[in-house]
């Protein structure tokens, strides 16, 4: 079987923990590197280019420099901050855990934690990162051939209906913006969120059965063939003003409380998915809002 192309940073200064993590990846076909502390981990990130590792698994509590101040150093280097940071910490820490949430982390392995349980996490972060630099390269692609006139753009509606269409428009109008490779990512989970949840009706509890039994894809294409979802569409409205752009996306859903996924929650830390709005709303845009019960979102971006 082939070596899977994603390499990780294992990061604890801990032994025993070091040798049980490292002992969990052996069939996982990670390649895995170690670091015994935060000053060496950061060491060994910086001799290398960025998308070197696809994921960092960090202990949070470390002597000398810990996970967190690891990440609040990686997070202001632009060349790293959207490498995904798994941090290991007690269930008990919500104090803790905001503090990361305020940094940039946005998985969490609550102590103690099952192989599975850790499989699980790094294989959404991993996927999530992997996401994030397609639509990075695809957006650095269409920026060679993207008419510079479009900026003048102020005005434009658009309608999707697949995932598909998701990624390309997502791309193209994150053009518009100051920071395509950051607008584009919270603009496709936003987009994705329109379709499953709102079109679709595909639920959370219920995503989490699909993502486990690796299903989800092939009930998104049923679904969208049914009768009643056949001519279901989104709209996505861009309005540009002197110092902001304002993208607006509505689909033809019941709506949802959405409140819940917009913040980091202990009850879904271990979940595989359930983190795409929360990371829009801190990565992405200046503004995010929920109108009509959830079924349209306004996110802002400031020029």
């Amino acid at each position: 079987m082939t070596a899977s192309p994603h390499r990780l940073l294992l990061v604890d200064d801990d032994p025993t923990c070091l040798a049980l993590l490292c002992a969990y990846f052996e069939s996982a076909h990670y390649q895995v590197e170690t670091a015994h502390n935060g000053i060496a981990a950061r060491e060994l990130i910086y001799r290398h280019p960025a998308e070197y590792f696809s994921a960092y698994v960090l202990d949070y509590h470390m002597p000398e420099l810990d996970g967190i101040s690891l990440l609040q150093e990686l997070k202001r280097n632009h060349h790293y901050q959207m490498v995904p940071a798994i941090m290991q910490t007690s269930a008990d820490s919500a104090e803790d855990i905001q503090r990361g949430i305020e940094a940039g982390a946005f998985y969490y392995l609550l102590k103690p934690f099952s192989k599975n349980h850790l499989l699980s996490l790094v294989e959404t972060a991993v996927n999530g990162y992997a996401t994030y630099q397609k639509l990075q390269r695809d957006s650095l692609r269409l920026a060679a051939t993207f008419p510079q006139s479009l900026q003048l753009l102020e005005q434009a509606k658009f309608r999707f209906r697949t995932l598909t269409e998701a990624r390309q428009l997502s791309q193209m109008v994150s053009l518009l913006t100051p920071e395509p490779h950051k607008t584009a990512i919270g603009l496709f989970e936003i987009m994705v969120n329109a379709i499953e949840h709102g079109n679709l009706g595909i639920g959370y509890a219920e995503k989490t059965r699909l993502m486990a039994s690796n299903t989800l894809q092939d009930e998104i294409e049923r679904r969208q063939t049914l009768p009643e979802n056949a001519h279901k569409y989104a709209d996505l409205e861009i309005q540009r003003h002197a110092d902001r752009i304002d993208i607006s996306i509505q689909d033809q859903g019941t709506g949802f409380d959405y409140q819940p996924y917009m913040e980091f929650s202990l009850e879904r830390a271990m979940d595989s998915h359930g983190r795409g709005l929360m990371m829009a709303n801190k990565l992405s845009f200046d503004r995010l809002q929920f109108l009509d019960g959830g079924t349209r979102v306004c996110c802002t971006i400031q020029l």
